[in-house]
């Protein structure tokens, strides 16, 4: 048993200092990010001293949010080396969906908790810039810090549409809030074409929301909003179609 104490303090010293991230829906970081690009990693640059980021040069591809740039700021090292737990590298030539925030000065930063997608890798990645088309089509630009959580049953309304057969994959819309968190409208931003689509905005005018980071809020700027999409999943074997948001 000695010989394996080691082991064992290893094992659970690596998860305890493991990267935590609550993984970001597609609404939630885009409406939280400055910048929402699909960008091509050109050049990368020294960290400088002790500093946990490093800049890195990018080309846009297509810009869904905010203003051109030419470079971004990497939370990681750029030599690959292990820093913090929650560094990343992404070599030159990298090709991503960045979702970035601003820091405190003033700079455009991604990382690990970005929910960055990498073009070259992901499986789903034509439905996610499908989505990002339309928010950019639309002129969808807000931009909104607070982590919005539903918090009725929400999930639970949606099983009345099981069984329903639909043409599109997915559904867009936003949420118009008042000062004290009720909802003041519900506007489709891409519909299913279906009069599902005026039953859903019933759903998610019934809906509440509360500040995921701070459950306490009771006050937010009025007109704050929202993003909220809705997946359909259509019949497959045995199994009838449903509707999932997102």
């Amino acid at each position: 048993m000695k010989n394996y104490l080691p082991l064992i303090f290893l094992f659970f010293s690596f998860f305890s200092t493991a990267c935590s991230c609550v993984v970001p829906t597609i609404t939630t970081k885009y409406a939280q990010s400055d910048f929402v690009a699909n960008i091509t990693i050109i050049k990368k640059y020294p960290n400088t001293g002790s500093e946990e980021f490093y800049r890195a040069d990018v080309r846009i591809k297509e810009l869904f949010k905010g203003e051109k740039v030419k470079s971004i700021y990497v939370s990681g090292r750029s030599d690959g080396k292990i820093g913090s737990s929650c560094s990343i590298y992404i070599p030159e030539g990298t090709n991503l969906i960045a979702y970035s925030q601003r820091n405190k000065g003033g700079f455009l930063k991604i990382g690990m908790c970005s929910g960055l997608l990498y073009l070259d890798k992901a499986s789903k990645s034509d439905r996610e810039i499908e989505i990002l088309e339309e928010f950019k089509a639309k002129n969808i630009s807000f931009i909104d810090k607070i982590n919005y959580r539903e918090k009725s049953d929400l999930r639970g309304k949606l099983k009345q549409f099981d069984g329903i057969e639909l043409d599109k994959k997915f559904g867009l819309f936003q949420i118009i809030l008042n000062s004290n968190l009720s909802i003041k409208s519900v506007e489709e931003i891409h519909g299913f074409a279906n009069t599902i689509d005026d039953e859903l905005i019933v759903v998610l005018k019934e809906s509440k929301w509360i500040d995921a980071r701070n459950r306490s809020r009771i006050n937010i700027a009025q007109d704050s909003k929202i993003l909220v999409g809705f997946y359909y999943h259509p019949k497959a074997n045995d199994k009838s179609s449903f509707l999932t948001y997102f």
